[in-house]
């Protein structure tokens, strides 16, 4: 008996980044007709802010945050925001009946909302990053996703065989939002000082990211695969941050010249991890140690100029943080 496929019924262009939350994101707010890019989504949501470094530059820093917290910044592009979360892993040798379990709401709420002809964000597909969902076919996700950039198939995924580390995760847009511009740029400025102080027992976050990064590096401890991915994913948010904060500058007459020191900074540091990636290019060698100390060499010096730039960036946007904004 052939399976029922069900999809969208607009077109979804895939909008890449290495930050696959944004990708993703971006990609449905599109075709649900926000005007919007990936600079939007990020600064928006807080991504753009977003910096954090394991010991072993674990690939997995780049989706250590607050999923949750991101949602303001959707809200904000106009678009409310319904979430299933498990916060369990279900991923190789942590599978059980109940992540199971979590995965069948996961897909549920997937499936209603293809049903309703809304793309979703899915997390997990084929690897532990974010895609599109446009589509089911019987108990399959039929996705948009990384494999489309670099022209790979991408075959329907069964609902119980996501790689979800964190558990399983779908965020979808039901109705449209009408909140302020003016609420929304405060609240972005708010939310990118609050990236940078993120606390966590085993990961850095914020500028202090910089110093592990180099000492991991120096003491060749850092994984080159990881490396090479966390530097390209973290260079693209530098770049994100500084054109995030330009646009913030020119709504913002009042802030300007703070904004513009602020993006100032960002280029900066946007640059100086730039460098970094292009040292350390993406795929890298996983599974083996950064050996290369003459690089090694290099990237350190970058990314101590990155730690300066982010840090002067953060302490003005705190300045503005305690601006009085004018009243919406």
């Amino acid at each position: 008996m052939e399976s029922t496929t069900i999809r969208v019924p607009m077109d979804v262009e895939y909008a890449p980044a290495w930050l696959t939350w944004v990708a993703a994101t971006t990609s449905c707010l599109r075709a649900l007709g926000i005007e919007c890019d990936q600079t939007d989504v990020a600064g928006f949501s807080g991504y753009a802010f977003h910096l954090c470094i394991s010991p072993d530059l674990c690939p997995s820093a780049p989706t250590m945050l607050d999923w949750d917290a991101l949602n303001w910044g959707v809200r904000y592009l106009g678009r409310s925001t319904l979430t299933f979360y498990a916060g369990q892993c279900h991923s190789e040798g942590y599978k059980s009946e109940l992540t199971r379990e979590h995965c069948r709401t996961a897909f549920e709420l997937a499936k209603s909302e293809i049903e309703a002809g809304r793309p979703c964000v899915l997390w997990g597909a084929y690897v532990p990053e974010f895609a599109v969902c446009v589509g089911v076919e019987g108990d399959s996700y039929l996705v948009k996703s990384f494999k489309e950039v670099i022209k790979q198939e991408q075959p329907p995924i069964p609902f119980d065989e996501i790689n979800a580390p964190g558990g399983a995760y779908v965020l979808a847009f039901p109705t449209a939002t009408g909140l302020k511009q003016l609420h929304a740029d405060q609240h972005a400025v708010q939310r990118a000082v609050e990236m940078a102080r993120t606390p966590s027992s085993d990961y850095a976050y914020g500028p202090a990211a910089y110093d592990l990064w180099g000492e991991s590096l120096r003491a060749h401890k850092a994984d080159d695969g990881g490396n090479a991915y966390n530097a390209a994913c973290y260079a693209e948010g530098r770049r994100f941050a500084s054109d995030f904060i330009a646009r913030l500058a020119k709504r913002n007459e009042f802030a300007a010249d703070e904004l513009n020191r602020a993006t100032a900074d960002y280029t900066k540091a946007a640059e100086a991890t730039a460098q970094v990636a292009k040292l350390f290019p993406f795929p890298g060698e996983w599974g083996k140690k950064v050996e290369d100390d003459k690089a090694i060499g290099e990237a350190v010096d970058a990314l101590k100029a990155a730690k300066d730039a982010e840090g002067s960036a953060i302490k003005t946007l705190t300045k503005v943080t305690i601006m009085d904004w004018p009243k919406p």
